[in-house]
């Protein structure tokens, strides 16, 4: 415990190491933790299955549809892909992003910066990036505190081609927005620029929200881990 805080459950088990080329930045677990594995984007695994549609092929689930750990380690490992959340302790119990509370600096991330300014990361991924409690969100109100420089927010980071480049110690480090794989970003969705202009092109598909985060996570995460 840390000023009452309850702290991350496994973010310290999960460092950024030199050898990581790519990271994925999540919030925090929703805690209580129910996930079927102790580990990132485990509570509903919408994350996983939506990477794995987007390669095509079976890579993180066994044969009964259950997240194995070490399939997903060993992805990340062949990939140089670090895994991290930005918030290291909350104050409360919630489901959802927007019920975090979040009072105090301390409950960033302790290590992110030296993590950070010891790695040889080239792109950030961020699950989720609406203004506020988003993974982004959080983000950039931290890379302000601890750089002095302000970011655009996630909306105008797609606007500019869903590329932006930030820099940390002269090392320049490209920030990528992904959509929310949680069943709750359907609800905002289907307002987004890219979202209409795809669905023009795609008309006919089922559950058209999800069939577009699978487009996403493919146009803007596989070409660039392969």
């Amino acid at each position: 415990m840390k000023n009452n805080y309850v702290e991350h459950p496994w973010l310290k088990d999960y460092p950024i190491l030199p050898k990581h080329k790519h990271l994925i930045i999540g919030t925090h677990p929703p805690m209580p933790y129910n996930g079927k594995i102790h580990f990132y984007y485990g509570n509903m695994n919408e994350f996983w299955r939506f990477l794995e549609r987007a390669y095509g092929e079976s890579i993180f689930f066994n044969s009964q549809g259950q997240p194995e750990l070490n399939s997903i380690l060993n992805w990340l490992d062949n990939k140089d892909i670090a895994l991290t959340d930005m918030l290291q302790y909350t104050c409360n119990s919630f489901s959802t992003d927007t019920e975090m509370e979040i009072n105090s600096d301390e409950q960033f991330n302790q290590d992110l910066q030296l993590w950070l300014e010891n790695s040889n990361i080239e792109n950030i991924f961020f699950t989720s990036f609406s203004n506020g409690k988003s993974a982004y969100g959080l983000f950039r109100k931290w890379y302000k505190k601890t750089f002095r420089i302000r970011l655009p927010d996630g909306k105008e980071v797609i606007d500019q081609g869903n590329s932006i480049n930030i820099e940390i110690n002269g090392r320049k480090i490209r920030l990528f927005m992904l959509y929310s794989p949680s069943p709750a970003a359907r609800r905002g969705i289907p307002s987004s620029l890219p979202f209409i202009k795809w669905l023009s092109l795609n008309p006919t598909l089922e559950i058209p929200t999800d069939a577009f985060r699978i487009y996403w996570y493919k146009e803007y995460f596989k070409s660039i881990v392969n």
